[in-house]
């Protein structure tokens, strides 16, 4: 899978950083393999074992990795939070403290995040997400198993418990004419918790073939549970669904609430608002009716993908990198 951690190390490799991306599986055969310029993917070896140069920092995003800093002995530490440490992540709460403690940068993926760490450390940064545009923009050979017919309403991402099954089961029932594709990994579930001749359950996709499934979805979907967990989430799939150039109907999270206001007061002419927050064809909806509701008027409605583009431009991973390079050459550990 290629999420947040991954697209920055990539786009940090293209400004000069040597990455070594440790993966700490079970591999029966220990190999590093070069992925992108200066970007190595070590599997099943420590990239301690392997020359590279210093200083050295130490990037985690698992608060429970704490240990590996005795491991490899970095000149710097960076904390990149992009979860809530509650409900299905609560066993990193009590390790977050301690590694605030050894850390000389902290990102946060959302304002939920950033407003909880910035008491703790000195040095917190709000980085959202963004999205690799030029992956996601182009369409593709319409994927084999993607179903016929119109429309297709679309969910890609995580199968999991914090997505509202009861909200979707409600939304399909109302929709037998719809078909509603669901594309990813079953995370801690034991099976796909939909059965209806509607909905296709397509499973885990490769990041190359994504393109293709979401320029064939009509509307994009963000169904999450509103819980304290999600409460802190930036969601990733909005800005690949912008790229693809997808509306979006989805449960009010704090951060597409926020987003939402930016559109309003942009709408009344306040130039104060910072234009890369707001995402035209975003449609939140709190109720199974009103989901619905959003559904069919988008449907009803011509899309303007280049105003939904123009906003992921505006939110690249390119563009979060540089945000970190800065930071770093603030803190003296870039040497070029």
């Amino acid at each position: 899978m290629v999420q947040r951690p991954q697209q920055l190390m990539r786009e940090l490799s293209y400004l000069g950083y040597t990455i070594f991306y440790e993966d700490r599986g079970a591999f029966p055969q220990p190999q590093v393999k070069k992925l992108w310029d200066s970007f190595y993917l070590c599997q099943g070896i420590s990239p301690m074992t392997l020359a590279h140069p210093r200083p050295r920092i130490l990037w985690l995003t698992f608060p429970q990795h704490l240990y590996l800093i005795d491991t490899y002995r970095p000149d710097a530490v960076v904390f990149d939070c992009s979860d809530e440490a509650k409900e299905e992540f609560a066993a990193w709460g009590p390790y977050i403290k301690p590694l605030l403690a050894q850390t000389k940068l902290v990102f946060a993926s959302s304002q939920s995040l950033y407003d909880q760490l910035a008491p703790q450390h000195p040095e917190v940064t709000l980085l959202r997400n963004g999205v690799d545009f030029a992956h996601f923009c182009t369409p593709q050979k319409r994927p084999l198993d993607l179903p016929t017919g119109q429309p297709i309403i679309g969910y890609s991402g995580a199968i999991a418990p914090w997505l509202d099954w009861d909200l979707l089961k409600r939304v399909i029932e109302q929709h037998p004419n719809f078909h509603f594709v669901f594309l990813g990994a079953l995370v801690m579930l034991k099976g796909f918790p939909l059965e209806s001749p509607n909905v296709s359950y397509l499973g885990l996709k490769s990041y190359d073939s994504l393109p293709g499934y979401l320029h064939g979805f009509n509307v994009s979907l963000i169904p999450f549970k509103l819980t304290p967990m999600t409460m802190g989430c930036n969601p990733i799939k909005l800005y690949e669904y912008a790229a693809a150039g997808l509306p979006t109907v989805a449960t009010p999270l704090p951060e597409l609430i926020g987003a939402q206001k930016v559109i309003q007061s942009l709408s009344t002419g306040d130039s104060e608002q910072r234009r890369e927050d707001c995402c035209p064809g975003l449609n939140l909806a709190a109720t199974a009716e009103d989901f619905s509701q959003s559904i069919r008027e988008i449907l009803l409605k011509s899309v303007d993908q280049e105003a939904l583009q123009a906003f992921a431009l505006q939110n690249t991973w390119q563009k979060r990198a540089v945000e970190i390079h800065n930071k770093i050459l603030k803190q003296g550990l870039y040497t070029g």
